[in-house]
């Protein structure tokens, strides 16, 4: 995929930890090295992206965009599961020319935690644990080495930091630091980690 980079997203107990690697290239050339790829859509929603950053952007505005629109109109806050399937109905209405994404949806509501993996044409599976973008095989076999069911939330933290940190090393797509977004009841939390050169 294009300028893919990598994201993992991990359920834990308590919560989902989002995160991915900084870097923006295309073509061989290094554009960014400070890109975001994980955004909160709500208090309680979080996504995360690899593939082209113009789409990524666009797409963030959108569930934005839907998520405020649900909670005036309902009263309440947009589920996991609803917010996900609307994503997957949206990129599914693109499919002739896609939005060439791979993404993962995280959160938590009333039924708990829950991930969510979704390619460019809106394919929809929910999951414990998932990566996406170029350094997605690598990330991959990380995880599921130390995943289990009961890991914490501090725990799928430091495991997503490892699998990016690890997809970093071997894929020249991924780079220059790590964003980790946890989210749990109590909302969202933020965390940058810049490589040191």
């Amino acid at each position: 995929m294009v300028n893919g980079g990598t994201i993992v997203g991990i359920k834990a107990k308590e919560g989902v930890v989002l995160a991915s690697e900084k870097r923006l290239s295309y073509n061989g050339f290094v554009l960014s090295k400070k890109v975001r790829k994980v955004y909160p859509i709500t208090n309680h929603i979080g996504i995360g992206f690899a593939g082209l950053h113009g789409d990524i952007e666009r797409l963030v505005k959108l569930l934005k965009i839907q998520a405020q629109y649900y909670e005036i109109e309902i009263g309440r806050e947009i589920s996991v599961r609803s917010l996900a399937k609307y994503y997957s109905n949206l990129l599914f209405s693109y499919k002739i020319i896609p939005f060439y994404v791979e993404s993962i949806v995280g959160g938590v509501d009333e039924r708990g935690s829950q991930i969510y993996v979704l390619d460019p044409v809106g394919s929809l599976i929910e999951d414990k644990y998932s990566v996406a973008g170029s350094g997605g095989p690598i990330a991959i076999g990380i995880i599921e080495t130390s995943y289990h069911e009961d890991i914490d939330v501090e725990g799928a933290k430091e495991l997503a930091k490892k699998a990016i940190l690890e997809a970093i090393e071997r894929d020249a797509v991924s780079g220059d630091g790590v964003d980790i977004l946890v989210i749990t009841k109590d909302g969202y939390k933020f965390e940058e980690i810049l490589l040191k050169r």
